[in-house]
């Protein structure tokens, strides 16, 4: 059967707009940004951290000071607050996230309380939390530990912290932001504190290496803090300033730095890591670092050598 003259007119016209039609999308295809590749998305990671998404640099912050699920936390001291501050910051210490009761001095909030406070602060379980000071991030690293230990997945660190957002010139104010309190709900994650006990368990373990981020003085007993100085036995000393640059302005050594530091002293991934200090504020910056390295096994000693050097009963080395 032969077609009307105006039906080959038709399936002529469809078919040069078909060809048409697939090259037009092969110059798209062509011409589009390509979806970014874990090769390509390494430019934003410059440091090559495991899980860049933990330390937040000052120029992000910047573009995001305003977001509405964002809480920044200040944890310089009240004095410097007042003075100066980043925007929609808010004001809390070391000493507030601290028990004043606890049996041994420096631990964690409990719980209920832990929950009232960040409750009040405006931080609810999916706040994105970005934790500020201006002491190499010993104070704000504490703060991240324990929002991990009650469970907040969305805790992250401003790398040079106040200092370097100062030097760099960006937005400072002295106005007291206002804070809408919400409810926060702490899950407890034994896996990230180690206990007295513990410790003791893993001393002769091969697969658990316990990591004394004090000075080499403290660890040597030369500079003694308790009753008793020295070490736990076995522990390795890897003092917590290695992991920052030097200068005005310290930051995160990069990751093949502190790859190499903590490898080369036998602390690898394949291991569960406890890592303390005296009162675990400075062992909370080594948790956070090897956490953006990619170690998914520490625990910070929470009793630190405040507990362990005041029992008589703890074995030391000197």
């Amino acid at each position: 059967m032969r077609l009307p003259r105006v039906g080959l007119w038709f399936l002529a016209l469809m078919g040069l707009l078909l060809v048409i039609l697939a090259s037009c999308q092969k110059e798209q295809a062509a011409t589009a940004t390509p979806v970014a590749s874990p090769t390509s998305a390494a430019a934003t990671n410059p440091g090559g951290y495991a899980a860049p998404e933990l330390l937040v640099e000052t120029d992000w912050l910047a573009k995001h000071v305003n977001d509405v699920d964002l809480r920044i936390v200040d944890l310089r001291s009240a004095d410097k607050y007042r003075d100066g501050h980043i925007p929609n910051s808010i004001s809390i210490t070391v000493a507030d996230i601290t028990d004043p009761a606890g049996a041994v001095k420096g631990l964690v909030l409990p719980k209920d309380k832990f929950e009232t406070l960040v409750g009040n602060l405006g931080i609810g379980n999916d706040s994105i939390v970005v934790a500020v000071d201006d002491t190499g991030a010993t104070s704000a690293a504490r703060f991240f530990w324990v929002l991990e230990y009650y469970g907040h997945n969305k805790a992250r660190l401003l790398n040079g912290g106040f200092n370097k957002w100062q030097r760099e010139g960006k937005e400072v104010t002295k106005a007291v932001s206002m804070i809408t309190p919400t409810k926060f709900t702490a899950k407890v994650d034994d896996t990230k504190m180690a206990t007295k006990q513990q410790v003791l368990d893993s001393i002769n373990k091969p697969r658990v290496v316990i990591v004394d981020v004090r000075s080499a003085k403290e660890y040597s007993g030369e500079d003694i803090r308790a009753t008793r100085g020295g070490h736990i036995p076995k522990a390795v000393n890897i003092d917590w300033t290695n992991n920052l640059t030097t200068g005005d302005v310290p930051q995160i050594q990069s990751a093949d730095t502190l790859k190499k530091l903590y490898e080369n002293a036998g602390v690898t991934k394949d291991k569960e890591v406890i890592v303390h200090c005296q009162t675990a504020v400075r062992s909370a910056h080594t948790y956070f670092v090897l956490r953006l390295l990619g170690y998914n096994k520490v625990r910070n000693y929470d009793g630190s050598w405040e507990e362990w050097g005041n029992d008589p009963n703890t074995p030391i080395e000197k």
